[in-house]
């Protein structure tokens, strides 16, 4: 007897702009809350100084954007955008709870 397997978990389920930003929000959270206040902050200035210049795109996909000390890697504009967002949910957490 085969188990039931809903939407989200069908193979060939199309990636959609919802389910990729969702999967750059777990990565980034992993990765940001091993950070301290500092660099979350640093790192928030730096990508926002990325996302303000006039090339900038959120592109889903294509790794195009790179900010320095982040590390070494491009991403793309979804990815830092989410990244963004990250950060100030940390920020107001540690705000709220500090």
């Amino acid at each position: 007897m085969g188990r039931l397997v809903n939407d989200e978990e069908k193979p060939g389920t199309p990636l959609t702009e919802a389910r990729i930003d969702f999967g750059f929000r777990i990565y980034w959270t992993k990765m940001a809350t091993k950070w301290d206040m500092a660099r979350i902050r640093e790192m928030k200035a730096r990508v926002i100084a990325v996302t303000e210049q006039p090339n900038f795109e959120k592109n889903l996909i294509e790794r195009r954007f790179r900010v320095e000390g982040l590390d070494e890697q491009a991403h793309s504009g979804a990815s830092l955008l989410a990244l963004i967002e990250v950060l100030n949910a940390l920020e107001t957490y540690e705000a709220n709870n500090g």
